[in-house]
């Protein structure tokens, strides 16, 4: 059994060679190498010319280096183009290299209409071309792997950090001290001073630490990281170099890997796939661990370990590596959370989970297209020009329908929800970039034009999608929700926004707004119907409606929308919360601000400001207490409670920790012109030659020396004090009256609520 990995090429002898890299079945490392796989891309003639075209094509020949470049054959094939059978020329070369050197004279050849698939590296064009599916088993027969069912290989994999001497990240005068690895089989602390530390392991100098590392990461398949592509990995790169080690780290401009072993970085992961998902204030480690295992980092400020170094007291050792093990154990962790969906996706897509983690659900959605396509025999589009990727970003359309409720207390709230409605629109309607037609049946009016699709083909997308959903609730029927389900409903779900993406290969804005034009035209046409019917419809968004209603009501409302609705679109009946507050935006509206609780006491929050980092914690945490005490009809309560959290801010009771606000650098610093507080910290930072880059996350806190807001900003290591009255003012009163407001309370009310609470405490103390 062969369960492959990732695939790469070597050219050995003027000849290219496919190497699928994997393990066996009892897990021993191997490489499966295929010697017959020839580069190759297409030209399509005009039908009518395909011989004398052919010969143009074989005579092409360049100059390069001094080496003439030609095509090596050129075979006639079938292929489908926008739902046409063409004839179109297989052009294969001897080397990968030659696809981009011949390209362009052919496609300029007499004869020639247009070039495709001359963009597709040479390891996943056979990637492409043999379906493959990484982590599923096959057999090796006769020089070629054969697909076999069984269950998926699961890689081995250890999390890794390492620390560095001094806060510098010029690696070239820095040092790595210590390097932690952690698996499910080995943990492992090297390091290369005297420590009693747990699993340490103790080299002679930083060189022989590094020699070690690079030793043991051979034997697992993939190596976690936190950041790794912008730190760990350049820096044991630039040491190894420094110390003229050998080193397996291999980089480009966008990423960082391991020769023989896959780097993923969760960072990538946790920005590119979870952004909607995690709810935290920063995507920093330590933020991310406690919303995924309630741990996060030991506490250690990284100025502080050079001291700790330098003392050579081995208790002081030891606290750097249990600060590294930590890190390593929470990453490793995380990884246990969220690799399994990666895992998956790399499965279906056909990309290894190297590549799978660090691109996007559209890049995801394309790949998975491709490999259909070839499946299919269908021409892969080519990638737009930059030209074209200038107009399609200037290309809008409208999204989705909101229904803005009246800011308020509500009880009884029923959720309904369209079932993957943009998936389920798309097919329902065969909406697909090769059924756009000019006589087709179907029409679909957005601002007085109309775009019209056939139904006398079911397009190439559509197909994807439909089979995507089909498989899915095969899944769920028999082993209910999880990580496959979930990796078949993301990717069905992403490829809307995939047609509309400008860097899209099969693009359409036409599909896209079409879409968005028929999930505006269901929910809209929903609501007037509850309405209709006598609910109070409280809120809707894009895909869901929230009404009140006696439960067996809505239910039967359910039944009757659905015998209308076409294809395999459906409303299902989502969720009941007990109560729920919707509030005002500053545009006016409530989209998106609201909170509901259900009848076990869960609470979920949408847009309150606990969710944003330029709110300070005690801020985050009153609103939070507001929203708990209002959604349980405890109004009262709420006014109380915010009045004796501004008193205890009067009385500077507060700890400094809830008062750090997080703000980002959006843009390179000398770049603002407006002196905002987060500004005016970075630059006192980078005066004391602190890196500031673009997107940092500066923490500050408001003190009292200064006159106006940015000048009061300090970093807040080195705030000695704090501003009461901004904290009263512009942080926890705001933020309670976000929801009090709806319930006719006003900031008076807190500064009552404080002075009776000062009465009291004068009258007890007499």
């Amino acid at each position: 059994m062969f369960y492959p990995l990732y695939a790469d090429y070597e050219v050995l002898d003027r000849d290219p060679i496919i190497k699928v890299f994997g393990r066996d079945e009892k897990g021993g490392k191997k490489v499966f190498e295929d010697k017959n796989f020839e580069p190759y891309f297409y030209a399509i003639p005009e039908q009518d010319k395909i011989e004398e075209t052919k010969k143009r094509i074989e005579e092409v020949k360049i100059k390069h280096l001094g080496e003439e470049i030609k095509t090596k054959r050129i075979e006639v094939s079938d292929r489908i183009e926008i739902n046409k059978t063409l004839k179109i020329l297989k052009i294969f070369c001897y080397l990968p290299r030659d696809i981009p050197l011949l390209k362009e004279e052919v496609r300029h050849t007499k004869g020639v209409l247009h070039k495709r698939e001359y963009d597709i590296p040479f390891a996943k064009r056979y990637c492409l071309d043999k379906q493959i599916s990484f982590l599923s088993p096959y057999k090796i027969e006769n020089g070629e792997l054969k697909k076999v069912d069984g269950i998926l290989y699961k890689p081995s994999v250890a999390a890794f950090d390492i620390e560095i001497y001094k806060p510098s990240f010029n690696a070239k005068e820095n040092k790595i001290i210590c390097i932690g690895i952690y698996s499910k089989n080995k943990k492992a602390i090297l390091t290369w001073k005297k420590s009693n530390f747990e699993n340490v392991i103790v080299l002679k100098d930083e060189r022989e630490m590094l020699r070690k590392f690079f030793k043991i990461i051979e034997e697992f398949d993939v190596l976690i990281s936190y950041n790794g592509d912008n730190f760990d990995l350049p820096f044991l790169k630039i040491r190894a170099e420094e110390l003229r080690l050998g080193s397996p780290v291999l980089l480009s401009r966008t990423r960082a890997n391991f020769r023989n072993v896959m780097h993923v970085d969760l960072y990538n992961i946790i920005t590119k796939h979870l952004g909607a998902e995690v709810k935290t204030v920063t995507n920093k480690l330590d933020e991310v661990a406690k919303f995924f295992l309630g741990e996060g980092k030991n506490d250690l400020e990284i100025e502080e370990i050079k001291k700790l170094w330098d003392s050579n007291e081995i208790k002081k050792i030891d606290k750097i590596l249990r600060y590294n093990s930590q890190d390593c154990k929470i990453t490793y962790l995380i990884g246990e959370k969220i690799l399994p969906l990666e895992s998956r996706f790399s499965n279906l897509v056909g990309i290894s989970l190297f590549e799978g983690t660090r691109v996007g659900f559209s890049q995801l959605v394309e790949n998975y297209l491709k490999k259909e396509a070839v499946r299919k025999g269908i021409l892969i589009k080519n990638k737009p020009t930059d030209k074209e990727i200038e107009q399609r970003r200037r290309e809008t359309y409208i999204g989705g329908y909101v229904h803005k409720p009246t800011p308020g207390l509500y009880e009884n709230i029923h959720v309904l929800d369209f079932k993957s409605l943009y998936p389920s629109i798309l097919v329902s309607y065969n909406l697909s970039p090769d059924t756009l037609d000019r006589g087709g049946e179907v029409e679909v009016k957005i601002d007085g034009k109309v775009h019209k699709f056939t139904k006398k083909r079911k397009g190439f997308i559509v197909d994807v999608v439909e089979r995507l959903i089909r498989k899915r609730a095969e899944i769920k029927k028999k082993f209910g929700k999880g990580v496959d389900e979930k990796a078949l409903k993301t990717l069905a779900n992403a490829t809307y926004g995939y047609l509309g993406f400008f860097g899209a290969r099969w693009y359409s804005k036409e599909c896209a707004e079409s879409i968005t034009a028929l999930g505006r035209k269901y929910i809209i046409e929903t609501i007037k119907k509850a309405e209709e019917e006598g609910f109070k419809v409280v809120y809707g968004d894009t895909d869901s409606l929230m009404i009140t209603g006696e439960t067996k009501d809505i239910k039967n409302f359910l039944a009757e929308i659905n015998k209308k609705l076409p294809g395999i679109m459906e409303l299902e009946y989502e969720s009941f919360y007990k109560r729920g507050i919707f509030v005002s935006t500053a545009s006016g509206g409530a989209k998106k601000r609201y909170a509901l609780i259900d009848e076990r006491g869960n609470i979920e929050i949408k847009g309150f400001e606990f969710v944003r980092g330029d709110w300070s914690k005690i801020a985050k945490e009153a609103q939070r207490k507001v929203l708990e005490f209002v959604l349980n009809n405890k109004e009262k309560e709420a006014v109380k409670f915010v009045g004796e959290v501004v008193r205890k801010i009067k009385k500077e009771e507060i700890e400094q920790e809830k008062l750090i606000i997080n703000r980002h650098l959006t843009k390179d610093l000398e770049n603002y012109t407006q002196i905002a507080p987060h500004v005016k910290v970075a630059r006192e930072l980078k005066k004391r030659n602190i890196k500031i880059n673009r997107g940092l996350i500066v923490q500050y806190i408001i003190t009292k020396d200064g006159e106006s807001i940015s000048e009061k900003a300090k970093w807040w290591e080195e705030a000695r004090d704090y501003d009461p009255d901004y904290y009263i003012n512009n942080q926890v009163i705001p933020a309670a009256l976000r929801i009090l407001s709806v319930l006719g309370y006003s900031k008076s009310d807190f500064l009552n609520e404080q002075k009776n609470l000062d009465s009291f405490d004068l009258l007890k103390n007499n």
